[in-house]
Order: structure tokens, then sequence, then C-alpha cells
């Protein structure tokens, strides 16, 4: 008997032990812990790139030629739409000013890059699946150290499964601008002003919807410093930063082609205005209505497109809202953040039968909204179907890419 009770104490004791020694590591090496718990996420779906992009060649579209090296054909048939215009800044920089619709962090990187690679196409794919991965990890850490490992876990998880999440693979700027996003909220959220204004200048030269990083920043300084002005300090200035690249950017253009709002000009070439920010909405609603076939490309995109940003809108409802909603000093930080950024892609929709044009994939920044996602998934029963219906638009996402085919 009392062999027993020892045998039970110290099995008592055992799981005790690795507890603490867990989170002593946990407590040691967090980035460690963060790239351990994305690593399987982010191995898994680019796996699943991957085979996409070899059976793709399967599918009839605007693939890349099946003569030479497979690896150099799977390699270009991620160069669509978009990615011709980065590296063509990136080789020649800008020489038609509609291109500063492009900012220039991301192409200077390929550039950069394309010293090694000697392939603009892959030292793009670099760029973009290195800044991915660096957003999982950064997402992973934010969310755990202010609501818990089990919710980050689950936030990525359903963040890397989003519909539009290959463009944190493809031969965009998304992922970049993404991670330098996230540095910039996880340095504010930790009173780092100073890094937090850097890597904010740094996603304003990446894309100008940087600037609604303006929000979280200037009420996460007042809330840290209690909302007292005799409390605020010289690292104030550090706010600047944000709008600092898109200052710097400007300047550029001002030189280059005498008109320092070029990139804001430029967006007209793709029949984009300044509209309400229910238009993209309620235009497409109307379109829909109006169209007498209700299955050609545009049509059925379009449904996909308000689908998805519908769902989106009720995520970003339910952070104000219902037993999943955000609660606490952090609140506000998440919340402001997440509104001001979607009503400001919201704000200069596409002019004509595709308002929503690529709103799906700028709401990847809305990363608050898959925390609620991740308190949804708590449910058996909502994990599966998220899963599963995400996951097959997230695979045909991606062939529709890879053929050529608008994939948002």
């Amino acid at each position: 008997m009392p062999e027993q009770e020892g045998k039970s104490a110290q099995a008592v004791a055992g799981p005790n032990e690795t507890q603490v020694e867990a989170a002593s590591t946990a407590a040691r090496f967090p980035w460690l812990i963060a790239i351990q718990q994305v690593l399987p996420i982010y191995s898994a779906t680019h796996l699943l790139y991957l085979l996409l992009s070899y059976v793709a060649f399967l599918f009839p579209g605007d693939t890349s030629s099946t003569s030479g090296p497979v690896l150099r054909a799977m390699i270009n048939s991620w160069r669509h739409w978009d990615t011709g215009h980065f590296i063509a800044i990136a080789l020649h920089g800008y020489s038609d000013w509609w291109r500063t619709a492009f900012f220039p962090l991301y192409p200077l990187l390929i550039r950069l890059l394309n010293y090694l690679a000697d392939n603009p196409v892959l030292a793009a794919l670099i760029v973009s699946n290195l800044s991915g991965f660096g957003v999982l990890v950064v997402l992973y850490r934010l969310i755990s150290e202010d609501f818990g490992e089990e919710p980050a876990s689950r936030t990525v998880l359903y963040y890397a499964t989003f519909p539009m999440a290959f463009f944190l693979a493809a031969a965009y700027s998304e992922s970049l601008f993404l991670l330098l996003s996230l540095l910039c909220f996880y340095t504010l959220r930790r009173g780092q002003w100073w890094q937090a204004g850097l890597w904010g200048s740094l996603a304003s030269l990446t894309r100008v919807t940087a600037i609604p990083l303006l929000i979280p920043f200037i009420y996460e300084y007042l809330r840290q410093h209690h909302f007292r002005l005799r409390e605020v300090r010289l690292d104030v200035l550090s706010i600047l930063g944000v709008p600092g690249g898109l200052a710097l950017f400007a300047g550029y253009c001002e030189l280059r082609f005498h008109d320092p709002l070029a990139f804001s000009h430029a967006e007209a070439v793709w029949q984009r205005s300044l509209q309400p920010p229910w238009l993209a909405f309620s235009a497409t609603i109307a379109a829909l209505v109006q169209d007498s076939s209700h299955l050609d490309f545009i049509t059925i995109h379009r449904v996909i497109d308000l689908t998805l940003l519908t769902a989106v809108l009720a995520l970003v409802v339910l952070l104000f809202v219902g037993p999943w909603r955000l609660r606490g000093p952090l609140a506000p930080t998440y919340t402001l953040y997440t509104v001001g950024a979607f009503i400001f892609f919201l704000l200069v929709p596409a002019v004509g039968r595709y308002p929503t044009l690529s709103m799906p994939r700028y709401a990847l920044a809305l990363f608050p909204a898959f925390l609620i996602l991740a308190r949804l998934g708590r449910s058996e029963s909502f994990r599966l179907h998220y899963l599963l219906i995400s996951g097959g638009l997230l695979t045909f996402s991606v062939l529709q890419f890879l053929i050529g085919q608008w994939a948002g």
C-alpha cells in the first residue's frame, strides 16, 4: 500500500512538474513556442498549394507552358494579375505613373532578392512565403498574450484556411503588409512606441491600407498613459511613423511625376473612387438582381465575394455584441482597429459590374475578426462546417488563380 501510494503521488506530481517545465519553456522562449504551434498549419496549407500548383495543369486556362523543367513551370504558374506589376516595378522602377497604385517596399525586396535568385517570380514568392510564415507566428503571439494560447491556435487555423489566405503565399504584397501591420500592433500593445512607429511606417510603404493603424496606435498610447495629457512624452511622435511611409512615397511621386497623390489618382485606372461604405454591398446586390444570367463568371464571383464580406461583417458585429464579444480594457484597441480598417477599404469599391473587386483579400487585415471565429470554433459542429466549406473555397480559389482566372 505505501508503495502504491508513493506511485500515485509520483503520478500526480509528474504532470505538475511537466506543466511547470512547459510553462517555464514558454516563458523563456515564447517565439519558439509560437513557431512550434504555427508550423504544422503552415506546412499543411503549403503542401496543399504545392499539390495544386502541380495538378492545375490538368485544368484549361492560362497556365504556364508545360515545356521545360516542371518546377520552373510551377513557379511561373503563380505569375498572374498584380504579380506582373510588382515584378515590372522591381526590374524597371516606376516607368508609368499609374503603377504607383502598387507601393514600393514589396518590389524593392523582390529586386534585392532577385540578385540571388535570378528569377523575379521566385524572389517574389520567397518574400511572400517568408512573410506569410511571420504573419502566422506574430498573430499567434499577439492573441496568445492577450487572450490565451487555445484561442490563439484556433485563430491561426481559421485565418490560414480562410478562402483568400492563399494570398499570403502568392506573389502579392499582402503577406508583407500583414506582417508589418501585426508587428506594429504587437509592439504598440506592449508600449514599444518607436518600434511600433517603425513597423507602421514600413507598412504604409507597402499598402495605403496601413493608415487605419493610426486608430489603435493613438488609443493604446492614450490608454497606457491613463488618458492624461501630463503623462504624454516625446515618444508620442512615434505615431507619425504610420503616415510617415506614405508621406515618403508621396514625396517620391512628386519628384518623379509632379503629383504627390499619383498613387491615389492611379486607382481610377482600376475604376475605383471614393464612395459611401455601404455601396459595395448595395451595388453588388443590385447587380445580382438585375443580371439575367446567374451562372456566368462575374456573377458567381460576386456571390462568393458578397458571401465572404457579409460573413466578415457579421464577425465585426460580433466583436461588440453577443456572448463571443471582446471584453475588458483591450477590447476597444481591437474593435476600433477592425471597424476602421473595414470601413477604410469599403470606401473605394470598383465602379461597374464588380464593386467588391479584391475586397475579400483586403479582409485579411481584419485579424481580430478571426478571434471571434476562434471563439465560435469551440463548437465542434461549427469547426467542422467552417473547415470543410472554407477549405473547399480556398482550394477553388487557388486553382482559379493558378490557371489565370480572377480569384479575389
